[in-house]
């Protein structure tokens, strides 16, 4: 009896650990979806690296995108998939276009009309809008078949209504909820409702931004300032230009043509001197110097030399980069990655 119990705990443990093993290869995370594979080209076919730059899934597709909710989208042999962190393909079917996986929804094209498909393939809301955005906050941005405007739906495709909710809502790019709160533009005035769809802060600013770390960016009179999301000024106007904040520090133009970054008191904690910058994001944010692009820890030092021609947000501990390079008459562009410290794990390849 002994014999056979030290056995089978034996072999619970090798279950156990070869489970770990395959959750670190992969990313597999039952609490967050979260998948640490990275997409790369090579050859002229999309594959897939993982965080110390191993190849994990070789380079086979026409196109692919970065994982989100444990699935990516990838095209392949002309047609649009969703693949899982071990190349399977989970969701086929005759899309004309396909969007990234989130809060457990994707909007996918079909017949020139969008909807939203669940992580079986099965649609949540039946392809009826021209445009469809992605979901945060249970709500998603759409535009109706006939152009006529735009709302904003919950997950079931029902349409956002209240007493308040403007009539009729212009296009906002920075649609997404944050904070409770999105972005909204009526007769180019700006302002703010919750998910219910009532307007929480009027619609009376010719310009404003939207929420991120409970700040929002709105203009008053000719300066930017900061509210937050009652309403209330937080952070007095007093800047030519401002971005969203992001690990506590917001870009910000007060008193030059450059930019530099202010913590949430307004003070202007690394000093302006970038050309042209980005939102901090898992603590480093990508700044422009002499017409290239780097990144900066949130002491203001560069990681790296500026080199990159095109830069994205860090995610997951990788930033991809672009390089372009010239080949023969022509330019190409070349798609490579760093860590945090600067250091390439994938040089650009294509």
């Amino acid at each position: 009896m002994k014999i056979k119990y030290i056995a089978t705990l034996l072999m619970l443990l090798l279950v156990s650990i070869s489970c770990n093993v395959v959750d670190s290869i992969t990313g597999n995370n039952d609490e967050d979806n979260k998948v640490e594979l990275y997409p790369i080209e090579l050859d002229g076919d999309w594959g897939y690296i993982d965080k110390s730059g191993r190849v994990r899934i070789e380079p086979q597709f026409q196109n692919a995108g970065r994982f989100s909710d444990g699935l990516a989208r990838v095209r392949y042999r002309n047609q649009w998939k969703y693949i899982n962190a071990d190349a399977d393909f989970v969701i086929e079917g005759e899309f004309w276009n396909i969007e990234d996986f989130n809060e457990g929804l994707a909007a996918v094209r079909i017949d020139g009309l969008w909807g939203y498909i669940d992580k079986k393939g099965n649609f949540a809301v039946n392809p009826r809008f021209r445009a469809a955005y992605p979901f945060s906050n249970n709500r998603a941005f759409v535009r109706k078949i006939d152009y006529s405007r735009y709302l904003y739906i919950t997950k079931n495709g029902d349409e956002i209504e209240s007493v308040t909710i403007p009539d009729d809502m212009d296009f906002v790019e920075a649609n997404a909820f944050n904070s409770d709160r999105a972005l909204v533009n009526d007769n180019s005035l700006f302002g703010y409702i919750d998910a219910n769809g009532n307007t929480i802060i009027e619609l009376k600013y010719p310009e404003a931004r939207p929420f991120s770390d409970k700040l929002a960016g709105v203009k008053i009179s000719d300066k930017w300032g900061f509210i937050n999301n009652s309403g209330a000024v937080s952070i007095s106007p007093q800047f030519i230009s401002v971005g969203d904040f992001g690990n506590g520090l917001a870009p910000a133009r007060k008193s030059t043509n450059q930019f530099g970054y202010i913590n949430k008191e307004g003070e202007l904690v690394i000093e302006e001197q970038f050309d042209d910058v980005r939102t901090f994001n898992e603590d480093r944010a990508a700044v422009f110097i002499d017409n290239k692009w780097t990144f900066i820890n949130k002491s203001g030092t560069q990681i790296t030399s500026p080199k990159f021609d095109e830069v994205e947000p860090f995610y997951n501990g990788l930033a991809r980069v672009t390089l372009t390079v010239p080949v023969g008459d022509e330019f190409e562009d070349r798609y490579g990655y760093v860590d945090k410290d600067g250091n390439y794990v994938w040089f650009p390849t294509n």
